[in-house]
């Protein structure tokens, strides 16, 4: 009994010690020091801000591609000691010091533009429209057996003299198995609750931040122009899909996405932005969003916008680990 309660006690103390210390030995590297900021960044015009960033993304561009980085038990036992909270109140384009991206490690980005559909009666940059705009495309983790291929986009579009606007988006929590053909499927801002061990973790870290962490907001893209100017009434979707643009596909076998994302040329709708109808603004999505509703709720969205990228897409240490993408998240 006696040596049970030592080799107990032993245990206790290594889990600790290994807590204490997860985030300083394991991958991603934290970004120490921020990348170096012009001091009038901030009041700059939108698309001297997507050259500054364009710039650092270029300057750290890789002649080799690092492989992707694992997602396990350390690296999510390092994510909770994480002030996630940052995701939501960071307004700054570039990742705050310290700060470790645990998912979507690795990606590549291309400069983008937003293109509206005429007559749409949403506001703001959705009426404007935004020709400085940054898309970063990603999977969630390193696919293993146990971990499907899971995409997934960050979008940030720059205004002049304010922050910037940003969503993100997945096909869902449970990613598209072992198909590698990351335009196989529409992504969204809302995806359902997810039912594995991990997703639950990850959906408690982050419960920290908002109740509804499955659920990011869209309202601002209709509250202010591009040029800075605020809306009266402003009116904004809940709910977007992002729908892969006409004839885009990868292999589904296994390969390097990374070296498919850089062949596609600039000039290409790479998403078809569509709303889902006003009166799902009421929805719970929380308790009752199951993966059978997306597509139906898809069937019933309006296409509003194009992006389009400018840029072919670059990976880089600076996209990696450098730029920040903010969420727009629920509050509890």
């Amino acid at each position: 009994m006696k040596k049970r309660t030592i080799s107990f006690g032993v245990l206790i103390i290594a889990l600790i010690a290994t807590y204490s210390i997860v985030d300083l030995v394991i991958e991603p590297p934290a970004t120490r020091e921020p990348a170096s900021v012009p001091s009038n960044y901030e009041s700059m015009k939108a698309c001297e801000k997507q050259d500054v960033l364009w710039s650092k993304i270029e300057e750290s561009a890789y002649k080799e591609l690092p492989p992707n980085r694992e997602f396990g038990m350390f690296q999510l036992m390092a994510m909770s000691k994480q002030e996630v909270g940052i995701k939501g109140t960071n307004y700054s384009d570039f990742a705050p010091t310290g700060w470790k991206k645990y998912l979507h490690g690795r990606a590549s980005i291309a400069k983008v533009k937003l293109v509206p559909v005429a007559g749409t009666k949403y506001t703001g940059l959705l009426q404007s429209g935004a020709e400085c705009g940054l898309l970063r495309v990603s999977l969630t983790y390193k696919p293993t057996g146990s971990r499907p291929v899971a995409p997934g986009l960050a979008f940030k579009i720059f205004r002049d003299g304010n922050p910037s606007t940003n969503i993100s988006a997945l096909v869902s929590l449970d990613g598209q198995g072992e198909d590698y053909n990351f335009f196989k499927y529409p992504l969204s801002n809302i995806v359902p609750v997810g039912d594995g061990f991990g997703q639950k973790m990850v959906h408690k870290i982050f419960l920290t931040a908002t109740k509804y962490p499955e659920e990011l907001g869209a309202h601002e893209f209709g509250e202010m122009d591009v040029h800075g100017q605020k809306v009266a009434e402003p009116v904004s979707p809940r709910q977007l899909f992002f729908v892969p643009g006409p004839g885009l596909s990868f292999p589904s076998t296994p390969h390097e996405l990374r070296e498919d994302y850089a062949k596609i040329p600039a000039g290409t709708v790479i998403y078809q932005v569509f709303a889902a109808p006003e009166k799902y603004n009421s929805f719970n999505y929380l308790m009752e969003y199951q993966p059978a509703n997306a597509p139906n709720f898809l069937k019933e969205s309006e296409h509003i916008a194009d992006i389009v990228t400018t840029s072919s897409f670059v990976a880089s240490q600076f996209g990696d680990d450098g730029i920040f993408f903010r969420h727009q998240l629920r509050p509890k």
